[in-house]
């Protein structure tokens, strides 16, 4: 074949909405976005999502590959307050608590400069001074509020309980979010797309053996690479049946409701229109990198009879 005129797009998304996987189990208590509604106009447009399209003098030929892969780093964000009399008293207990708890971790081999302390805040705290004769409240200035965060960075997910645990002793309760970190997302690129030719190369290969046509000048050819880190692919449902109360205008009782679970799940990028989907057992939550590759032939038409 003629050599390709390559273009090569990289756009990084790492919020992709893409569509979910099939449903079953208590999850189908999940409320539907418009996303979960969405299906084919009909059967051939959603069996030729990745096959491909082609008339009398064109033909593109398109490869979608997804990669599951877990993240090299880890990176936790712990949040903690602190509140006193005058600022300069906030901030001192805080940095007791935050020095005391680096240095419980630094024994499970963290490192120094795998944590950074984030300044966040400092504010008034005000309350109410009540006067029952009057029934009037003022408001007052009561404490000074210190915020800061603890950023720290694992190289390994089973870390991160500990990290939680350990924080607790030292009134650390707040985990504000858990970022997934590549360590080389240029490689992972490059294979992929290695993967996507090699499936590009034998669609191309069946296709003119079935159809014998004559290619016209030079072919070109698209790739665009998205990766999905997975804060941004989790649902959540709450599953529960109820009895329905029906209230006259005569009905002297309140309905009170009781406290109702709400579940959380990783639902990841499904499957469906993709050529080849590598590590798709792995069941560890990891980062998901998506190539689509495209070449446009153009084609000699056939002689009209």
């Amino acid at each position: 074949m003629k050599k390709l005129t390559f273009t090569f797009c990289l756009v990084a998304v790492s919020f992709l909405n893409l569509s979910k996987a099939q449903v079953g189990g208590n999850q189908i208590y999940r409320e539907r976005n418009s996303a979960d509604y969405s299906v084919p106009r009909n059967l051939t447009e959603f069996n030729n999502t990745n096959s491909y399209f082609t008339n009398d003098s064109t033909l593109i030929v398109s490869v979608k590959i997804l990669m599951n892969k877990p993240a090299d780093r880890y990176k936790i964000t712990l949040g903690l307050n602190e509140e006193a009399d005058t600022p300069k008293i906030a901030l001192e207990n805080i940095n007791k608590r935050i020095n005391s708890f680096i240095k419980r971790i630094s024994s499970m081999g963290i490192k120094n400069d795998a944590i950074f302390v984030d300044f966040i805040s400092q504010t008034k705290v005000y309350d109410y001074n009540i006067n029952k004769d009057s029934q009037v409240s003022t408001q007052k200035m009561d404490e000074f509020e210190t915020k800061k965060n603890i950023i720290i960075t694992v190289d390994k997910h089973s870390m991160i309980e500990k990290l939680v645990s350990e924080a607790s002793d030292f009134q650390i309760y707040d985990v504000i979010k858990v970022d997934y970190i590549s360590n080389d997302i240029d490689t992972i690129q490059e294979d992929l797309l290695k993967e996507a030719y090699a499936v590009f190369d034998k669609k191309k290969e069946n296709y003119f053996k079935l159809f014998k046509k004559e290619i016209i000048g030079t072919p070109t050819a698209t790739s665009g690479f998205t990766y999905v880190f997975p804060k941004s692919q989790y649902q959540n449902y709450t599953a529960f049946e109820s009895a329905n109360v029906t209230y006259g205008y005569d009905t002297r009782y309140v309905r009170k409701e009781e406290r109702k679970s709400k579940t959380f799940y990783y639902d990841g990028t499904d499957y469906t229109g993709f050529d080849k989907v590598i590590n798709n057992a792995d069941p560890e939550v990891g980062i998901q990198y998506i190539m689509n590759f495209s070449v446009k032939y153009d084609l000699k038409k056939n002689k009209e009879k």
